[in-house]
């Protein structure tokens, strides 16, 4: 039997078509690691809040308001009798959120040194109504007050409303309040009540009705 003709040679344009995929392939493989032109690859997906990434907005711990920052540097040092030199006068109890009949596991605010000359106003940032100390002395933030008849409107600081409070021990009037924690707050930086904070034992007046802040 005489030998068949040998099958034809690849055509040419298979041969072309199949080395452009192969490039189209390594192209996209390289996109893929390098991340050029989009929003992925190593470094993109860095977790919120770790080093090299964005923390989360409004993220609690720790983060304070940037126009906050020169408070703390200011009062961040302070002592109690640094304080009373201008006017702060410490509280002999300890405020906590059960003192003020809310939810125990909301923490506490700690002792509070409070200037009675400022609490008809103005809220001025450089100008707390009141320091928040630990029983050590160490300065936990400030508290921002003013008496509810003394203004027209709700105040506003660092971007968010002051609550109004009722009258309760240590503040025998309604008033406006918002606290800013210089120690990390997982329950934020503005919130009233800390719950890495607590109160030595005896150290609270009687628990009754009420809520809020100092």
């Amino acid at each position: 039997m005489a030998d068949r003709p040998p099958y034809p040679g690849t055509p040419r344009w298979v041969k072309v078509s199949g080395i452009m995929v192969m490039v189209l392939v390594l192209l996209v493989v390289i996109i893929m690691f390098t991340g050029v032109g989009g929003q992925h690859g190593p470094g993109r997906h860095t977790p919120s809040g770790a080093p090299g990434g964005d923390a989360p907005s409004g993220s609690p711990a720790g983060h304070l308001p940037p126009e906050a920052e020169p408070v703390r540097a200011r009062f961040g040092s302070y002592t109690v009798e640094q304080a009373e030199r201008e006017g702060y006068v410490r509280d002999e109890f300890c405020l906590d959120a059960a003192a003020l009949g809310q939810p125990a596991e909301r923490g506490a605010m700690g002792f509070h040194a409070t200037n009675e000359t400022l609490l008809r106003g103005p809220i001025d940032i450089n100008r707390p109504q009141a320091l928040l100390f630990d029983a050590q002395g160490r300065v936990l933030g400030v508290e921002y007050e003013v008496a509810a008849d003394a203004v027209s409107e709700p105040p506003r600081l660092f971007g968010q409303t002051f609550a109004k409070l009722p009258a309760h021990p240590g503040v025998e009037h309604e008033h406006y309040a918002l606290h800013l924690w210089f120690i990390e707050n997982p329950s934020g930086a503005l919130a009233d009540f800390n719950p890495s904070v607590s109160c030595p034992p005896g150290s609270t007046p009687r628990h009754g009705p009420g809520g809020g802040g100092h």
